[in-house]
């Protein structure tokens, strides 16, 4: 299981410039009655067309990207808010597009001229906070995130600190937030409902250890939306776990009928492989590939975290495993990016001490060796 992207601060990008009254509901699981996945998504998807290149669509093409990993809507929205930064609007849509790309310090950049144009203060004071728990800086600004819940609660507020407290490790805090901010929630949007269960799932499979728990969030989730591809894939990781191979291969290939999504390719590749489909899994592996490294050559700083686990897992490369975990750990110094960066420097020395007890070389002249060859 893998922490994702930029969903994180996305999240508190996105959803939280959602404007949502307050109201009495329930904070557990109790699917409250929003628009039908599928419609909500049709209706979005009219919105975009309705909108044409107007100011603000780039928003609604982030809500499609992030549910269906639609990343052509990604690169659209990229390229629309690349062009356009005279206002403060406009510098706070390319911040936030920037940020789903992973391009967080071009992001805290256009953060900072936005201020100077005499943009909202809160507007840019949440969005820098989202950028700064992105890239590791979560102690940074709690204390703020925590004064405007106080002095503003809401959906917005309570999901901005639920991802801060979940960033250094305050699970039961961030549970808390997020199922404030569910019971906070006022509209028929199926969005927001199935992003928090999403959130919540991640926040138990990823750091609580909690598959069971997880796996109640995800499919509560999916309830709102079946269609998110995330939750999908992630469930389907839980489900190999229990063993349910047969239902996570069915889930996958629902999956990947609407998606590219290389992660999806290459779990049911790597499950055919498991249940002896060779051709199968060989074959979506090798797609997977080349769908990283088309996403790579768009996107680098938005996919090299998961390319990174690609490589180290069915895509055996762990040199490029290595490259893009450095990059990443460049990009952001979180304890995950980090660990990943490890990771794939373990895998390489692996690589180096297996080679030089073949060759009957040192351990240490075969690093030397694999060294003076980057040079």
């Amino acid at each position: 299981m893998k922490i994702l992207r930029p969903w994180k601060v996305w999240l508190a990008i996105v959803l939280a410039s959602t404007t949502c009254t307050a109201k009495t509901g329930s904070s557990g699981n109790s699917t409250i009655d929003t628009t039908n996945g599928a419609i909500a998504i049709a209706n979005l998807d009219q919105q975009i067309r309705q909108a044409g290149n107007e100011i603000g669509v780039e928003e609604l093409l982030l809500v499609r990207s992030r549910f269906l990993s639609d990343y052509d809507a990604l690169d659209r929205a990229t390229a629309l808010g690349e062009g356009r930064y005279a206002t403060g609007r406009e510098l706070l849509l390319r911040a936030r597009t920037r940020s789903a790309a992973h391009r967080f310090a071009d992001a805290l950049a256009d953060v900072d001229a936005a201020e100077r144009t005499g943009a909202k203060a809160n507007e840019i004071s949440a969005l820098r906070a989202s950028i700064l728990v992105a890239i590791g800086r979560a102690t940074d600004v709690i204390p703020q995130l925590e004064s405007n819940l106080h002095w503003h609660p809401g959906f917005a507020s309570c999901s901005a600190l639920a991802v801060a407290y979940a960033a250094v490790g305050r699970l039961n805090n961030a549970d808390r937030l997020y199922r404030e901010a569910l019971s906070s929630l006022d509209t028929t949007l199926p969005f927001p409902y199935a992003w928090i269960y999403f959130a919540r799932g991640l926040l138990w499979a990823e750091q609580g250890g909690d598959q069971k728990r997880a796996e109640r969030l995800y499919a509560e989730a999916l309830k709102y939306v079946p269609e998110f591809v995330t939750a999908n894939i992630n469930l389907a990781e839980i489900e190999v776990l229990q063993g349910k191979q047969e239902l996570a291969i069915g889930r996958l290939k629902n999956v990947v009928q609407s998606s590219h999504e290389p992660e999806a390719v290459a779990l049911l590749g790597v499950l055919h492989l498991r249940v002896g489909e060779t051709s199968s899994g060989s074959r979506e592996i090798a797609e997977a590939r080349r769908n990283y490294e088309l996403l790579l050559s768009h996107a680098p700083l938005a996919f090299a975290d998961h390319a990174a686990e690609f490589y180290l897992g069915p895509g055996r490369n762990p040199q490029r495993a290595r490259v893009l975990a450095q990059q990443n750990l460049a990009n952001r110094q979180t304890p995950r990016a980090a660990a990943l960066a490890i990771k794939a420097a373990e895998a390489v020395f692996r690589g180096i001490r297996t080679a030089a007890k073949i060759s009957g070389l040192s351990v240490r002249s075969a690093s030397d060796l694999e060294s003076g060859s980057r040079e």
